[in-house]
């Protein structure tokens, strides 16, 4: 079972699909919202969600366009939701700009969930990188620190663990928002963890989707999938509403699914999977 969290473009809240094989997906609650947030600027863009250990779902997104804190809630059940509160990650910093696109996973290295996202400090206009704290309880946190800078402006990184490393799915945000910009588009790299938290980057890959894409989620699927690919990538077509679906056997050549093969939500914006045991 796979579950996918998004937002709509005419609806900033929290909404759910759900699909037996990763290809065909089925809105949740008919097509109405999960949850609505109630905290800071009561905007749910780019919702994330994880599972822990226990079996407990946390929910963390961006909270509007210039916040410096994301929105959080958990829930046992997907229903209900509890403890919705600001996380303030860069109100330290006055000069952050934004938090945006939060995601979480869990950091053998350190023994703790480790939230990403994606910031500009400074004045002037928007060049992010990645940032990060670490929690083991989504009640404290370590102060946030630079997680990733590859030397130009960078957002919506999306990490997962294979074997004994990670794989870190990023959008380069060089180039115009315009068709033809030589960017604006999904590039991968390895991370290596050592105890204690340290990170190293690998080789960044070349661009792996179309321009004009954002907002990674990658999900493997069952062996037996008769699609004829082991990895999925979905990235978010911004400018024009599409959205762009890529497959691989390899995870280094990657190349778009037949629309045939795949049923999505109308209307999805930055959604995340979360593949259930």
């Amino acid at each position: 079972m796979y579950l996918l969290s998004y937002f709509k473009k005419e609806a900033e809240q929290f909404f759910l699909a759900e699909s037996e094989d990763g290809l065909h997906w089925k809105e949740r609650n008919g097509g109405l919202p999960q949850h609505v947030s109630g905290v800071g600027t009561g905007s749910i863009r780019d919702p994330f969600l994880l599972q822990d250990n226990s079996g407990r779902y946390h929910l963390i997104w961006t909270d509007g366009w210039g916040s410096r804190s994301i929105g959080y809630a958990s829930s046992a059940d997907l229903e209900h939701w509890e403890d919705e509160r600001l996380i303030a990650l860069m109100e330290h910093l006055p000069q952050t700009q934004n938090v945006w696109a939060p995601e979480a996973y869990y950091d053998k290295s350190c023994d703790a969930y480790r939230i990403v996202w994606s910031s500009t400090v400074g004045e002037g206009p928007r060049d992010h990188r990645i940032w990060s704290v670490t929690t083991r309880d989504f009640k404290t946190f370590s102060p946030a620190a630079l997680f990733f800078d590859p030397g130009y402006n960078v957002i919506d990184a999306s990490i997962m663990e294979l074997d004994s490393e990670y794989l870190m799915f990023f959008k380069d945000e060089r180039g115009t928002n315009e068709p033809g910009t030589d960017f604006k588009a999904i590039r991968s790299c390895s991370i290596s963890a050592q105890p204690g938290g340290a990170v190293s980057f690998g080789h960044i890959s070349e661009l792996l989707t179309p321009p004009l894409t954002e907002g990674p989620t990658l999900y493997a699927l069952t062996e037996n999938h008769d699609s004829g690919y082991k990895w999925i990538m979905l990235a978010d077509g911004f400018q024009d509403a599409t959205y762009t679906v890529m497959g691989s056997r390899d995870l280094k050549q990657w190349e778009p699914v037949p629309a045939d093969q795949v049923v999505l939500p109308t209307g999805l914006r930055h959604a995340s999977v979360l593949a259930l045991a």
